[in-house]
Formats: structure tokens, sequence, C-alpha cells
């Protein structure tokens, strides 16, 4: 019994346990550490009303595409079931599919378009399993028109060991930028699995000589005993 049980307390240390980690996270109250690219820190006016701090990462560039702000990662190890999660604010005038319009926001990972979505500030929210609506049709502050805010949620897989790029970026063949249109993010964070080794764990041959130290000294007890 005493042999069973060692073995079992072996199998279990052999194995390498996962756990959650927060791996980047910002709310930009006082820095933008990570990104680069364009975009910079201004006070959340309104939005401080639908969740958001005191300062959020703000990107008026214009341009079709129009110039991303980067986030730069690199991991140690890989991580399992990465979730990326953010707030999200359409700033004054986006177009959606009217005369002027579409106006996209667009989300880019390790250059694969995860998410791209045309928002509409003038008429109904946008939907869909990534968003959650905080604000649609009220005016936040900046300029004149209304905006729209949300919180975003996406998983990301799993990701390698190493360098990663997470790219926000508006898009739309008549996307203005500068004062008429932008957009902003807050709350960012991102969590995964990271395989982490276990302490003291034998490599696998120090546990097989381990394991034929057991057995040796189990059949010296037998001839003792014999």
């Amino acid at each position: 019994m005493k042999f069973k049980a060692i073995l079992a307390a072996l199998a279990v240390a052999a194995a390498i346990p996962a756990s959650a980690d927060v791996l980047y996270s910002n709310n930009f109250e006082s820095n933008a550490n990570g990104f680069t690219g364009a975009g910079f820190l201004t006070g959340t006016q309104g939005y401080s009303s639908v969740g958001f701090g005191q300062q959020m990462l703000r990107n008026n560039a214009q341009g079709n595409p129009a110039a991303a702000s980067v986030l730069n990662l690199n991991f140690g190890g890989a991580v399992n079931d990465a979730t990326l999660k953010l707030s999200f604010g359409a700033i004054d005038s986006w177009d959606g599919n009217n005369c002027c319009g579409p106006d996209y926001f667009n989300i880019r990972v390790d250059g694969n378009l995860l998410f791209q979505q045309n928002f509409d500030t003038f008429g109904a929210a946008a939907s869909g399993p990534n968003l959650n609506l905080l604000a649609n049709r009220t005016h936040l502050g900046f300029s004149g028109w209304e905006d729209q805010a949300y919180a975003m949620s996406f998983n990301l897989g799993n990701l390698a060991a190493g360098a990663h790029t997470i790219e926000f970026f508006a898009s739309g063949n008549i996307w203005q930028g500068a004062d008429d249109e932008s957009w902003a993010i807050d709350n960012i964070s991102l969590a995964g699995e990271q395989a982490v080794p276990p302490a003291d764990v034998p490599e696998p041959m120090s546990g097989a000589l381990l394991l034929g130290g057991l057995g040796v000294m189990a059949l010296a007890r037998r001839r003792r005993r014999a």
C-alpha cells in the first residue's frame, strides 16, 4: 500500500499544472507601457460615467487604414486559452453604412484579423458575442456628436512563447479621424494559463533511479524477513 501511495504521489508531481495569470493589464491612469504606434493618453470626460477611469488611450489617426496603436507582448512560455478584455469608445461621428461610412474598428493579432466591426453612432448599437453595450447615442464629451461605449472580450486561443503584437486601428473608405471621429480603449487586460514547472519534480532519469531504489529497498526487506 505504501508503495502504491508513493507511485501516486510521483504521478501527481510529474504533471505540469496550469495557472490562470493576468499577463498584461493597463488602465492608462499613469502610462501606456507596452504600446507603440499612434495614440495618446487623454482624460475620459463623460466616458468615466460608463466604467472608464480618469484617463484612456485615444487614437484619432487618419487614413485607410489609419495608423494603429500596437500592444507589444513577449511571453517566456506558452500561454493557453488567452482572453483579451477592454473597454472601447466610438467617439463622435462614426457613420455606419450611411453616406460617409463605413467606419470600422479593427483588432489584429500577430498580423491576423481578429475583429472588424462597422460602428454607427447615429443609429442602432452594434451587437455580437464579443460586445457588451455600455452606452449608445449618448454625448460623452469631446465634440457635440453622440458617442458609443462597449465592453469587449475575445478568446485568442493558445499563444506560443515569444513575441506577439495586438494592433488596434480604424479603417474605412471615408474614415476622417482627427476631431471628426476617433476611438479610445481603457481597462485592457490579457489573461491566460501559463505552464508552470512544478517545484522539485524529479527529472525522468531521477524518477527512474528513485523507483529503482524503492525496488531495491523492497527486495532487501524481503531477504531480511527470509
